[in-house]
């Protein structure tokens, strides 16, 4: 099940389970405790997200959320000043902050073996780095929430006094910075000592999977390291939002100094980022290819200093028995064929080298009816036939491949990787997978041809979302996933009630994971969202409230609401670019007629 969340420890909270079938995309959950009441008194929130299909009217009321997190999360309708929404982001995001860092100098720190701690100084270092920014950001945490509230209180009653934004945040950025040079400098350092203590300690392999499988989030630790990696570029995002906020207001005076400090954070920040890019994308392609190997089974031999992932997705190949369903990997360097066993997980059956293939579109092999959706590859005295399930996809692979094609024939061949043979994760070492024409034909699920085990994929992997979302996900969209962070309180609408439940969302590679509130540390569902779409709702969907948007995949469709047009916004943009097929005129067009 691709996408989902099993926490067989989980207390009573037996509904905490979210199945997403291969073919659906939807949230399937239900939890005994929930209550459905009308949204017509006070705004009453839901704490568990349930199934439409599952809700029963005798569900037991669980305790409302603290008079705090409602008097600030979600205010009455009005208008707040622009800074004000803009600062509250701010204390989201630190709160996301502060949640990933305690995973990792806690939980992911009981598993390390004392060995690996004792014998080199990369592990410690790490964790001295990270104690060090926990500490920093619970600090300015506990320093926002008192000005939040403080602000929100003035808000109420009519109160024209307001935090000295500009100064706080530069302050922030000046410490802050202090902390992230050491770390991003020596992160390819700690990234490289994980994944080596993956490789050599089977036990802490297998402590990893047990941690990455509870139900603190979506992501893998590596994930958790990259959204590290990439605060400051969160922090620049939002500085820039603070400044447009200001530069809006209308008392000039009063801004100016304010502005003037927002500015020269947001140049810090920026400097900071622009200097440390090149090492950033370096890190997440490093993680990608970690991930491959985990989803591949691939011990040795995929990574390469001259080999850049450049895409994934799904396509089926034509066999002797029909086409059958592939994953397909896209390296500048060779297109890797994996097809899914039911028993093995994916298990990779071709390699081919680009410089020697051509493109085409169409059936070269004259044995479908219908070749608008297909294409055809040519490589090594053999011919590949592909099909999409629409012409847009098919378009989109064509792209690809014909760029990547021209690129690698123009390449030198000193430029590219060198590497032709991958070590399977179980088995004799001197078991290979090379370009063996005699494998290529293997289709069959019990073929065990590589020796490889079950895949565990936890807590999930962006390729099995691609594969039963028929998706394809580009380089672009993966270096910028860590930076593409959201969270907040957002309201989800039951569909056969006028009931609206309460989640604490946190958004964060490609999936939305909802928890019951920002204290709580286990999750109660994860929903990918790639190939899902945003839009408004519209007339026939009776949704009558502001700032509510619509995700929906296939028939399943899910109504959240933002309690601020700023949320609104901010949650589109960020849920848009990750669902990695809607366009702002998609999401314009879909706006209600009047």
């Amino acid at each position: 099940m691709a996408g989902s969340i099993l926490n067989p420890d989980s207390k009573l909270i037996s509904a905490t389970l979210l199945n997403e079938s291969s073919d659906s995309g939807a949230i399937t959950i239900s939890d005994n405790d929930s209550h459905i009441e009308n949204d017509e008194m006070n705004y009453p929130f839901y704490r568990t997200l349930s199934s439409e299909d599952i809700i029963n009217d005798q569900q037991s009321m669980l305790e409302s959320y603290s008079s705090q997190d409602f008097e600030y999360i979600f205010m009455p309708k009005q208008m707040n000043p622009k800074c004000f929404d803009i600062l509250k982001d701010i204390v989201m995001q630190e709160r996301t902050a502060v949640f990933d860092l305690k995973i990792l100098t806690e939980d992911f720190y009981e598993i390390l073996p004392e060995r690996a701690l004792s014998s080199g100084r990369a592990l410690v270092d790490l964790f001295l780095d990270l104690n060090s920014l926990q500490r920093f950001h619970n600090d300015h945490l506990d320093t926002l929430e008192v000005i939040i509230k403080n602000w929100a209180e003035c808000l109420r009653n009519a109160n024209p006094e307001r935090p000295l934004v500009g100064d706080l945040l530069l302050c922030s950025v000046h410490n802050a910075l202090q902390h992230y040079r050491k770390f991003v400098q020596s992160s390819p350092i700690y990234l490289a000592a994980i994944d080596e203590l993956t490789r050599i300690n089977s036990t802490f392999a297998d402590s990893l999977i047990k941690l990455q499988m509870r139900n603190f989030y979506s992501c893998s630790v590596n994930f958790l390291m990259l959204k590290v990696v990439h605060r400051m570029v969160v922090w620049q995002n939002l500085l820039g939002r603070m400044i447009a906020a200001l530069l809006e207001e209308s008392d000039k005076d009063k801004i100016v100094s304010q502005l003037s400090s927002c500015r020269v954070a947001v140049e810090k920040v920026a400097s900071f980022n622009a200097e440390k890019k090149s090492t950033l994308e370096g890190l997440v392609h490093f993680t990608k290819f970690v991930e491959l190997g985990n989803d591949l089974n691939i011990v040795d031999g995929l990574t390469d200093p001259n080999r850049r992932f450049i895409c994934q997705g799904w396509l089926c190949k034509w066999t002797k028995r029909g086409f059958i369903p592939h994953a397909i990997i896209l390296f500048n360097d060779a297109l890797l064929f994996a097809y899914r066993s039911q028993t093995d997980g994916f298990i990779r059956n071709a390699f081919l080298p680009l410089r020697a293939m051509t493109v085409e579109e169409g059936d070269a092999l004259h044995v479908v009816t219908d070749s608008t959706i297909c294409l055809t590859i040519k490589a090594v005295n053999r011919t590949f036939l592909l099909s999409s399930d629409c012409i847009r996809m098919r378009d989109l692979w064509l792209e690809e491949l014909t760029k990547a094609i021209q690129n690698a024939k123009h390449s030198n061949i000193e430029e590219l990787p060198q590497t032709e043979t991958f070590v399977i994760t179980e088995g004799s070492l001197n078991d290979k997978f090379t370009y063996n024409h005699n494998i290529w034909e293997k289709y069959e699920p019990t073929s065990s041809a590589f020796g490889t085990k079950i895949i565990t994929n936890v807590p999930y992997s962006t390729l099995d979302v691609c594969w039963h979302r028929h998706a394809i996900l580009g380089i672009n969209a993966i270096i910028t996933a860590p930076a593409n962070q959201m969270s907040g309180y957002l309201l989800r609408k039951f569909r056969n009630s006028a009931g609206w439940q309460k989640f604490w969302v946190v958004h964060a590679n490609f999936a939305l994971t909802f928890f019951r509130s920002h204290q709580e540390r286990e999750a109660v569902a994860v929903l990918p969202i790639i190939n899902y779409h945003i839009s408004l709702p519209q007339l026939n969907d009776k949704i009558d409230y502001d700032n509510v948007f619509k995700l929906s995949y296939n028939t399943h469709c899910y109504f959240f609401r933002a309690d601020s047009l700023y949320a609104f916004s901010k949650w589109c943009e960020c849920i848009r670019e990750s669902t990695i097929n809607s366009s702002p005129l998609n999401f314009i067009a879909n706006y209600p007629s009047t």
